[in-house]
């Protein structure tokens, strides 16, 4: 109530009170930030990512600073636009604890950086799902215990490219033990060439369903693999070079899109599948135009 500028008990109680909560609310803050590590993580186990965000707000400890030594697998969705600088910390801080399986997807446009994941050796599974994104690729990466690789757009395509300072725009991807890969809708943008070394490579799945009219590629993709198993190719006709140099290949496929076809001859269909394949032995294929 108004008292003419005059302080009234009631004015000096409820500003005791709201004293009291600020005094209680930095309590808080000083006891959460003063937990041991592994209760910190204890907590963080029993939200979701979206209010674990939040305690950022009252502990930067309790998202950026546990002391676990390892962490099997991470798996980040979001739904929402997000700090990208938090984020990456706190891929940087799960890429630095012997993590095995990474999985990040995103319905929305983001900027993370993915750069920590590229050196972490202990990885076995990852998986890229993001939508209106770019991802930079380091020029070389080398992940040694890397048995899956999941690139998949999410609503749009998703681009790949690589750091500025490659001036060469050439990237070198070595995975000795890679069984797994599979790519669905990715645009190598402004890449000229990308060279897949994966001798133990099984599964190889490559498709595009989205319009590249303005996103065209003109990357050159080789796959060098010993013995694929199993090779699905389905896209459209597309300025992108895919050649798979395989040894022997047991079952292939082809599903070229009916709008590829359009201007296109029996010739050059040939011509187009023969870049497909680089291979000594090929037991079965299937071509579906």
């Amino acid at each position: 109530m108004d008292s003419g500028g005059f302080v009234t008990a009631r004015d000096r109680q409820d500003e005791s009170e709201c004293s009291k909560r600020q005094k209680c609310s930095q309590g808080e803050e000083d006891r959460i930030s003063n937990l041991p590590d592994f209760i910190i993580g204890h907590i963080l186990t029993f939200l979701c990512f979206k209010d674990a965000i939040r305690t950022s707000v009252l502990s930067q400890r309790m998202l950026l600073h546990l002391n676990a030594s390892n962490i099997n697998e991470f798996h980040l969705l979001l739904e929402e636009k997000y700090d990208p600088y938090i984020i990456g910390q706190l891929i940087s801080l799960v890429s630095n604890k012997k993590i095995k399986v990474i999985s990040l997807l995103s319905h929305n446009e983001c900027s993370i950086s993915c750069y920590p994941i590229f050196k972490c050796q202990s990885l076995e599974k990852l998986e890229l799902a993001m939508g209106h994104s770019i991802i930079q690729f380091p020029s070389f990466v080398c992940l040694s215990s890397l048995t899956a690789l999941y690139l998949v757009a999410i609503r749009s395509p998703m681009k790949i490219t690589c750091y500025s300072s490659n001036q060469s725009k050439e990237l070198t991807l070595k995975f000795p033990v890679l069984r797994d890969y599979i790519s669905c809708d990715c645009i190598w943008l402004d890449v000229k060439r990308v060279t897949i070394d994966a001798p133990l490579l099984e599964k190889v799945i490559i498709e595009r369903q989205w319009d590249y009219s303005s996103n065209v590629s003109h990357a050159e993709i080789e796959i060098r693999a010993s013995y694929v198993t199993n090779y699905l190719y389905r896209s459209y006709v597309s300025s992108e070079t895919t050649l798979l140099d395989a040894a022997h290949v047991a079952e292939a496929s082809i599903s070229l899109s009916d709008d590829s076809k359009v201007n296109m001859s029996g010739q050059e269909l040939k011509i187009f599948v023969r870049k497909l394949f680089n291979i000594n032995n090929l037991k079965g294929l299937i071509l579906q135009v």
